[in-house]
């Protein structure tokens, strides 16, 4: 019984963990956006961080996107 309950555990932990590595990359800089599409090139997701550091996402991420980057003012002191 308890075999089992651990081979369960591990088996889902692996799941979580192939799931979690399978996600379309996001922005991860200051000024970084990106733009996700479906199969027919229609947007159906986008994400950016912005200049000030704010992320923002909505939609769904998928395998089919673009990035950029925004031009940010330089930082005043």
């Amino acid at each position: 019984m308890r075999k089992s309950l651990a081979l369960g555990f591990g088996l889902a932990a692996a799941l979580v963990a192939t799931v979690a590595l399978a996600r379309p990359p996001g922005p991860d800089e200051i000024g970084e956006f990106y733009f996700y599409f479906d199969a027919n090139g229609n947007e159906v997701g986008h994400a950016q961080l912005s200049c000030s550091g704010v992320y923002t996402e909505s939609g769904v991420r998928t395998a089919n996107y673009s990035a950029g980057h925004m031009i940010c003012p330089p930082p005043r002191d």
